[in-house]
């Protein structure tokens, strides 16, 4: 990457040569690695009913930017019958159309998405976009197999956790107090890079990250490749004043509160302002939201809002509430449906799904 030797960004990397000398003592006897075990039983035996039809990522393909849905639900799975129709994995996005695999957020659908990748007959270079490291949106890695296969590459970046490096905070899940593998045991190359606000690009696909509002860091990615724009928001709320209204004057240390706070807000719409395709959090209907203020999540009207004023053409909503079944979930879409329609014509909206591609 041309730009990575301008910035002075922290790289840790993970290159583990003799794997064998780290295997778990109880699988030596039966001639298998632990890392072989889960690939056949968790990691490539996929059987989800939203999977695209099983191709291989090509790397000398060059076709239209478009973004494929492999998780699309909010905050923790929730599989079953209710959930059949929009899926139920948490938050994962892969980007097609460039030369690399490109990835936005390793929730839980990252896993079908690695048995997609596996076999492949040339070593695999992946991209994992990270939005932030709560739970919901790193819990897949360690069950995303190209980290077991040796020869190839896997770039993680994204923000630094509050008290965490980005690096600790997602290969923390990895220690047998909660997971069978460790991280030295992995046999791919691994390399973890912090980002800020900042422009970079990965193979023919521009990169830009800005800060959204969430209680802890997010990173949302706009991302664009021969004149076509996408942008994922991550985990967002509007900015808001957070101190109630008082008769009497609050001495807070920012004396254009409301100006602070529209301009953080414009920073976002900016960000967003005419792209092709919108892709945001919309966890909440607005009911919802009235009790959720504060937990960093947008309503559906709020994420509708935020196309219109940014004039995207189109908007994808997100990041659905565990609590909706796919009833609800269509409900919810149709009235997104017809308040586009009542506020601007032209804004198309889709609701993701898993298993869905679109062309940005």
């Amino acid at each position: 990457m041309a730009e990575t030797a301008k910035r002075t960004l922290r790289l840790v990397e993970i290159s583990i040569r003799r794997y064998a000398s780290v295997r778990r003592p109880s699988l030596r006897s039966e001639g298998a690695s632990l890392t072989g075990l889960l690939s056949r039983r968790y990691l490539v035996n996929s059987s989800m009913s939203h999977s695209p039809e099983s191709r291989p990522h090509s790397p000398g393909l060059k076709s239209k930017l478009r973004v494929r849905f492999w998780g699309v639900r909010g905050s923790i799975p929730t599989p079953g019958a209710r959930t059949t129709r929009f899926g139920g994995n948490t938050s994962c996005i892969e980007i097609l159309g460039s030369s690399e695999c490109v990835i936005l957020d390793a929730g839980t659908g990252i896993r079908s998405l690695g048995a997609h990748l596996a076999g492949r007959a040339r070593p695999l270079r992946a991209h994992i976009l990270l939005s932030h490291t709560h739970w919901d949106h790193i819990q897949g890695f360690p069950l995303f197999a190209p980290i077991y296969e040796e020869g190839n590459e896997v770039f993680v970046y994204g923000p630094r956790a509050l008290d965490k490096s980005l690096h600790d905070a997602v290969m923390f899940q990895m220690q047998y107090s909660y997971f069978p593998v460790r991280g030295v045991e992995l046999k791919a190359k691994l390399v973890f890079r912090e980002l800020d606000e900042e422009k970079f690009s990965i193979s023919d696909i521009d990169l830009e990250t800005r800060s959204m509002n969430h209680p802890i860091r997010v990173l949302a990615y706009r991302f664009a490749r021969a004149g076509k724009v996408g942008v994922y928001t991550g985990d967002n709320e509007p900015y808001y004043d957070v101190l109630p209204s008082r008769p009497f004057r609050v001495e807070t240390g920012i004396h254009r509160r409301s100006e602070f706070i529209q301009e953080c807000n414009d920073r976002v719409t900016q960000f967003v302002k005419g792209c092709d395709l919108l892709i945001a959090d919309s966890q909440y209907t607005d009911e919802e939201y009235r009790t959720k203020k504060g937990w960093g999540h947008s309503s559906t009207g709020q994420a509708l809002q935020l196309a219109l004023d940014a004039g995207a053409k189109r908007i994808a909503l997100f990041h659905h509430e565990p609590t909706h079944a796919d009833a609800e979930m269509a409900a919810i879409h149709r009235d997104a449906v017809r308040r586009a329609r009542a506020m601007n014509p032209k804004l198309q909206v889709l609701t993701a799904r898993e298993g869905m591609t679109v062309t940005v």
